[in-house]
């Protein structure tokens, strides 16, 4: 299965469904998804843009690609850093932290203490970046595998990027990073 979008998701399912006989409950699942879609989409579509720095790996730097920047415009915000659809290519430290990110995403996989852990190792890098606010989310498959798990992404998306206008969803772990020692 080759996905490099959203979109193209969202047909791999329709097409897997016509592949193993389940037609109509592959049709069922895309309308469900594409709802959940279209009620972030509502929640945000009034709010300010949030500018976003999504990274997938953090030695070296990687930013989110293929389907992690449409996710993040769907939640509300705007990747500053990756390209719908493109395999994101490595960057540099110096070059992320010139694109005034207000939120950065960590979201290497891995549980959520490993992530945090390796965060707190580059966390002056990642202040450099200028996020008011940094998360780290552990559930690879919401970001990191085409599936039906992306909507929920876009979900946990929408909440970091706009907590007055959309719920955490009570499937995925994140957590509010702050410096090392700060309090609160």
């Amino acid at each position: 299965m080759r996905v490099a979008t959203l979109s193209e998701m969202l047909e791999e399912v329709i097409r897997l469904g016509e592949s193993n006989g389940t037609k109509d409950q592959a049709h069922e699942l895309r309308g469900e998804l594409e709802a959940r879609i279209a009620l972030v989409r509502a929640a945000v579509g009034n709010a300010t843009s949030t500018r976003v720095i999504a990274l997938e790996r953090l030695n070296p730097p990687r930013v989110g690609g293929f389907w992690i920047p449409e996710m993040i415009s769907i939640a509300g915000g705007e990747d500053v850093a990756g390209d719908p659809g493109l395999n994101p290519p490595e960057v540099g430290w110096g070059e992320l932290a010139s694109l005034n990110a207000d939120v950065v995403i960590l979201m290497p996989g891995g549980s959520l203490p490993d992530t945090r852990a390796h965060a707190m190792e580059h966390w002056e890098r990642i202040a450099a970046l200028g996020g008011a606010r940094v998360f780290a989310v552990e559930d690879p498959a919401a970001f990191n595998q085409p599936g039906p798990r992306l909507v929920d992404g876009i979900e946990l998306l929408g909440h970091l990027l706009h907590p007055d206008l959309i719920d955490p969803p009570g499937n995925m772990l994140f957590a509010a990073l702050r410096r090392p020692g700060a309090s609160g």
